[in-house]
C-alpha cells in the first residue's frame, strides 16, 4: 500500500514579486490562515493607510450632506454624487486588500511544513513553488485487495500495517473506504484506511 497525508497541497505565487520575509522554518507546524510568505512593499501599505483615511473621509462627508439633505439645506445631486465617492473609494480599497492578498502565503489548512527553497530577496513567479504544507493528524493507506476478498471488507474493518522503515511496530487503523470499481485487469479494488498519526510515524509515500 501507499500512504498519504490526511490534506497535502503546494503552495505557489500567483504574482511576479519579490519575497519580503519568510516567517517558517522547515519542518514547521502552522495553523491555518497563518501567514508564511510575505511578498509586499513599503509602498503598498502606505498606499493602503491612505484609502482607507480616503474612504473614512467620504463616508463623513456622505453622511453629513445626507443629514443637509433632511434638512432640504444641500441638493439631492449632491448626496448622489457624495454616494459615488464613497462607492468609489470603498472599491479602491478592496482592489488595494486584493493585490495585498495575493502578496501573502498563508497555509489553507494546519499542518507541517516541508523544505523552502526561496529565501528573502528571491524574484518569485506565478506557479514558483513556495513550501509544501501536509496536515500529518492522520494518514491514508491506498491499497488493493483481490474482488473475492470483497465481502470481508466494510467500513470500520480493523487493519494492521507495518513499515520496512520501523521493523515490527504495528499501525492500526480502520477501513474509511472502498473503491466502488474493480480493476478489469488486476481483478482487485482499491481500500483506503485511516489511521491515527500522532507520533508523525511512518512517513508518508
Amino acid at each position: 500500500g501507499t500512504l498519504r497525508a490526511n490534506e497535502s497541497v503546494t503552495l505557489t505565487a500567483s504574482v511576479t514579486e519579490t519575497v519580503t520575509a519568510i516567517h517558517f522554518d522547515d519542518g514547521d507546524r502552522v495553523e491555518a490562515g497563518e501567514t508564511l510568505v510575505e511578498m509586499t512593499s513599503a509602498e503598498e501599505h502606505a498606499l493602503l493607510e491612505e484609502m482607507r483615511a480616503t474612504l473614512d473621509e467620504a463616508q463623513t462627508q456622505y453622511e453629513r450632506v445626507k443629514s443637509l439633505t433632511k434638512q432640504g439645506t444641500a441638493a439631492r445631486s449632491l448626496l448622489d454624487e457624495r454616494r459615488r465617492q464613497w462607492d468609489t473609494a470603498r472599491a479602491r480599497l478592496s482592489a488595494i486588500e486584493s493585490r495585498l492578498d495575493d502578496r501573502l502565503i498563508k497555509a489553507p489548512f494546519a499542518g507541517v511544513v516541508g523544505l523552502r527553497d526561496i529565501s528573502p530577496g528571491a524574484l518569485v513567479e506565478p506557479g514558483d513553488v513556495i513550501a509544501t504544507i501536509d496536515d500529518l493528524s492522520r494518514i491514508k493507506l491506498d491499497f488493493n485487495v483481490p474482488a473475492t476478498y470483497l465481502s470481508a471488507l466494510h467500513p470500520g474493518s480493523v487493519i494492521h500495517a507495518y513499515s520496512a522503515g520501523w521493523g515490527d511496530e504495528r499501525f492500526k487503523g480502520a477501513v474509511a473506504t472502498i473503491g466502488t470499481r474493480i480493476d478489469p485487469e488486476t481483478r482487485s479494488v482499491l481500500i483506503r484506511a485511516i489511521i491515527p498519526h500522532p507520533e508523525m510515524r511512518p512517513t508518508p509515500g
